[in-house]
């Protein structure tokens, strides 16, 4: 787990060493244990190392033919093509041969990757059966020489979570890919001079290349589904690789994507339940088992509910004495506790059960972290923030995380949403002569007039609606329809007609594949932590999606296979409790500690020209009325504050992020 960067100049673009030392600077959260810099000219000039104040002494004692030099250069390096930046959480090899950027002994292939492939030393194997020799025992040197041999079609047979960069210095162009799931970010921005990427927008901003603006799509979209959906972003210009995609770019910006995996359709072949059961726990098991290979202390995250407290059993009778975090509430988070059924669980398993009792004070110690950790406005402070920080108080670098069960196995309930929808649909007509006196009423008129069980998913989803979000934003992008953005970005080309594989397919691509695992990655990374998702295994993914519905949803019961797996592992109260989420009493804090807080927040934004003053107090009055949640509140005082931090103060935020010692350059921006 690491962070990447990288700057590809199409024409002589001056200040490029610089400025990404400066990136690698504004990362170190990232990696703390290793920094390195590579550059390559557009003349045969060979290519240059360096290292910088966080390199091991050993990294420059290596006595490979690319050791690094130990200073790195402060000022111009001029003629520059490609610079590469990495920054190193070491996990796995924690010796010097794991130095990136890394490349072959022909010197043709370099990368900086960030992530772990599980699977790197049965494809190690392989390689070596083919006559491949390996100098570390990483899995960055794997991917390399794997990329090498078989190109992009060694994608298919890396199982794990992953984002890198791979420049071909004969052929000058650079493969950029990213896992499956998306678990691993992967940024750039591409204008007529160069192509820029990074593992979060921090550091492209860092850059001083790239000038911070809003990009009215990405925010608009945002308002519904808690961040722009992949690949937009809330910043003009600054672009995502999507989940399951490659991107080539060469020397002169031609730029090319392609997917290379796709979420598998139900197996229509029959079989007995009691084959599903034992393949589904088998999976798990072994997804389990690879995630805790580590070099380092390995942890697990453990709410009460079923998919954690699972991950975490299993984990401890692989790994005795193995420890889990639980976050606890005080008296206005009683209704969140989870401490009772997850303190149930462990006392069944040789594991060490940590507790925190999170109170508002301190977390509103943290709001600005939060706010610039995750980059993007959301409709909640996050717990993941918490619970990240105190884990790694406790010297733990690797995190098993529960993510995942409940999309794959429709925990929601969120199938439900197209027998309401049938029912009401016949009655779209009648509805909308009635006045919308009440928000049941307005509700069930707005999902009469939706087409089907997709549009049913987005409107139920969404924080702000279409109906809502336009007049914020005084109806000056009546062209944008998050409902047809969906649709096209996720189903395309797509036939669904199970309600359950439905729902599944939409939770697995939106809710965790662009929300979920950027928020986790975003907060375990600024505290150096490693979060790992054993139920995010892309063979479990598949062998989920195989499974027949009635296997998901049975007896009254959602997540039933997953149910009775887990029941072989697990206390029973964790079985039997109600779904609480993992989130703060934020709703609370709002009519407490929040109140003025919020209320500042709201007064500044109305005063932007971003959005309609009238429909912010609009939505302050639905609010305050009980007729809208608390989520929309936030979401605007939550883009008051990113604002702020990243679009009022760009200049400051750079300084903030690299010191002042890398250069006062400004950038261009585009």
């Amino acid at each position: 787990m690491c962070g990447i960067a990288g700057i590809l100049a199409f024409e002589e673009e001056p200040d490029i060493v610089v400025r990404l030392a400066g990136m690698l600077s504004a990362m170190r959260h990232r990696g703390p244990d290793d920094e390195g810099l590579t550059i390559f000219h557009r003349t045969d000039r060979g290519v240059d190392m360096f290292g910088g104040e966080d390199t091991p002494a050993e990294v420059f004692a290596s006595g490979t033919s690319y050791a690094p030099r130990k200073v790195r250069p402060r000022h111009d390096v001029s003629n520059v093509l490609l610079a590469l930046g990495h920054r190193r959480l070491s996990i796995l090899d924690l010796s010097a041969a794991g130095h990136q950027p890394m490349g072959t002994g022909d010197g043709r292939y370099w990368i900086v990757y960030n992530g772990e492939v599980y699977n790197y030393r049965e494809i190690r194997s392989e390689l070596e059966r083919d006559g491949e020799t390996f100098s570390s025992n990483t899995d960055t040197e794997v991917i390399l020489k794997a990329y090498r041999k078989w190109g992009p079609d060694s994608l298919a047979r890396f199982n794990g979570m992953f984002a890198f960069a791979i420049w071909d210095n004969r052929e000058k162009q650079l493969f950029c890919a990213r896992d499956r799931i998306g678990i691993k970010p992967f940024y750039f921005m591409r204008s007529d001079r160069l192509f820029l990427f990074a593992s979060d927008i921090k550091t492209i901003i860092a850059s001083g290349l790239y000038r911070p603006d809003v990009d009215l799509e990405g925010l608009y979209h945002a308002l519904s589904f808690n961040c722009a959906p992949r690949p937009l972003t809330c910043f003009k210009g600054v672009r995502s690789l999507q989940q399951a995609h490659w991107m080539r770019v060469n020397h002169q910006g031609s730029l090319t994507q392609r997917r290379y995996w796709s979420v598998p359709s139900q197996d229509t072949r029959a079989r007995k339940a009691e084959d599903w059961y034992a393949e589904l726990d088998a999976q798990l098991k072994t997804s389990v088992k690879q995630r805790l290979i580590a070099d380092v202390p390995v942890g697990t995250f453990m709410s009460g509910g079923i998919d954690s407290t699972t991950v975490s059993a299993l984990a401890s009778g692989l790994q005795p004495g193995i420890q889990a975090f639980t976050l606890g509430f005080g008296v206005e988070g009683e209704h969140l506790n989870e401490v009772a059924e997850a303190t149930a669980t462990a006392q069944m398993h040789p594991m060490r059960h940590v507790l925190k009792i999170v109170d508002a004070a301190e977390t509103l110690e943290y709001l600005e972290d939060m706010v610039l950790c995750l980059e993007e406005p959301s409709s909640s402070p996050a717990p993941n923030y918490i619970i990240s920080k105190f884990v790694r108080e406790h010297n733990v670098t690797v995190v098993l995380n529960g993510l995942g069960g409940d999309e794959l196995f429709c925990g929601y309930g969120r199938e439900k949403l197209g027998r309401q929808w049938k029912r009401l649909r016949p009655w779209h007509s009648l509805l909308g002569m009635i006045p919308p006196l009440t928000q049941s009423l307005e509700k069930r008129q707005r999902i009469s007039s939706l087409r089907d069980l997709v549009d049913c998913y987005v409107y139920h989803f969404s924080i702000f609606s279409d109906h809502e979000k336009q007049p914020l934003f005084r109806g000056l992008l009546p062209e944008l329809n998050s409902f047809d953005f969906f649709r096209e970005l996720y189903l395309a080309g797509r036939e669904l007609h199970d309600p359950v594989e439905t729902v599944c397919l939409c939770d697995l691509l939106n809710y965790v594949g662009n929300h979920h695992v950027y928020r986790v990655d975003q907060f375990t990374m600024w505290f150096s932590l490693e979060s790992r998702f054993p139920l995010l295994d892309h063979e479990l993914v598949e062998l989920a999606f195989r499974m027949p519905s009635e296997l998901k949803v049975a007896h009254g019961k959602s997540k039933y296979i997953l149910r009775q797996v887990a029941r072989n592992y697990i206390a029973p109260a964790c079985l039997d409790m109600r779904k609480k989420g993992f989130s703060l009493p934020v709703g609370a804090w709002i009519e407490g500690p929040l109140r003025s807080f919020v209320a500042d927040k709201i007064s500044r934004l109305k005063k932007r020209e971003l959005f309609s003053p009238q429909a912010i107090d609009w939505t302050v009055t639905e609010y305050q009325t009980r007729r809208r949640s608390y989520l929309q509140l936030w979401m605007l005082v939550s883009v008051e504050m990113w604002l702020e931090r990243f679009i009022d103060n760009h200049r400051r935020l750079r300084t903030d992020l690299i010191g002042s010692d890398h250069g006062s350059a400004e950038g261009h921006g585009i």
